[in-house]
């Protein structure tokens, strides 16, 4: 399924201030129009200039466990794949961060966007549990918060091997990821996500549902 069978083709362009054209033209010269045939290209030149973290970033100089995991996707769906980020230097019970990374909901992936969190992990107060979740349009909602949320239940139910405290979760999105985040929330409300009888959430650049707020 395509963008045009969702929204039927795009005949028009909105209005652009004639101020803005050279920065739409310089624009161009790196990226082409965002369609369905350009978007593996897009994809592509946006993971080679800006690659998310590697392994050895993330242990922080070795104060950070850096693992990943195949947990178990949406019921009828392919497992999905999760980074986990703990601390070496167990503190006791932490707070689990199911975070859940930008890109418009078409690019990127777990590794993306996890750095701002790195200092509550490197101070042993948090895990973080970062989810490689479908992108559209290959996959069409609700796809990727389907996959969001399969991320949560799971880190929810493997919270005590995990070492995180099953009250205090939280999910942080950034820029499209907050949108999911603030999806993703709902669905635990709705659902009464299992063994997390207390939880929060946090996005950037998206309403926040109501919930309980606790401290990590």
């Amino acid at each position: 399924m395509t963008a045009a069978d969702l929204f039927g083709a795009l005949t028009t362009r909105p209005p652009l201030d004639p101020e803005l054209a050279p920065v739409e033209e310089a624009r161009g010269a790196f990226f082409p129009d965002l369609s369905d045939e350009t978007l593996p290209e897009i994809r592509r030149q946006i993971a080679a200039g800006s690659p998310g973290l590697d392994s050895e970033v993330l242990t922080a100089g070795g104060s950070v466990r850096v693992e990943e995991r195949q947990v178990p996707g949406p019921e009828g769906a392919p497992d999905i794949t999760v980074l986990i980020l703990s601390p070496v230097e167990d503190r006791g019970p932490k707070g689990g961060i199911l975070s859940l990374h930008g890109g418009g909901m078409i690019m990127g992936g777990r590794r993306d966007h996890v750095g701002h969190l790195l200092p509550l992990v490197i101070e042993g107060s948090a895990v973080v549990v970062s989810v490689e979740y479908r992108l559209a349009p290959d996959h069409p909602d609700p796809a990727p918060v389907e996959g969001c949320y399969a991320g949560l239940v799971w880190m929810a139910k493997n919270a005590a091997e995990l070492g995180i405290d099953p009250e205090r979760l939280l999910i942080a999105g950034v820029s499209g990821g907050g949108g999911l985040a603030a999806g993703t929330a709902l669905l635990a409300r709705d659902r009464a996500l299992p063994d997390a009888p207390g939880w929060m959430n946090h996005t950037k650049g998206s309403p926040r549902p109501a919930g309980q707020r606790r401290e990590l």
